[in-house]
């Protein structure tokens, strides 16, 4: 079965969406976006997976309306897991 990333869907930065980055038979993590029973093909989209892993961790971890960045969020959690293990 054939499987495709539309270019827009390699990424949320822009400047990531070059499919230069990848060689065929790479293997990528990606969210399966739509599925063509008849004519066998899967379309796939690494940007909605990380549009998806973000709100999760969002909703996990913070909320939007806080004025804090992912980064800061996930930095936060990361240092909470970092102390849980010493």
């Amino acid at each position: 079965m054939k499987s495709f990333i539309r270019k827009a869907d390699l990424s949320r930065d822009r400047s990531e969406q070059r499919p230069e980055r990848f060689a065929v038979g790479d293997k990528v993590d990606a969210l399966v976006t739509a599925f063509d029973k008849a004519a066998r093909k899967v379309s796939l989209s690494i940007k909605a997976l990380e549009v998806r892993e973000e709100k999760e961790a969002v909703e996990q971890y913070g909320s939007a309306d806080s004025g804090a960045s992912l980064g800061d969020i996930l930095g936060a959690a990361l240092a909470e897991g970092g102390k849980k293990k010493d």
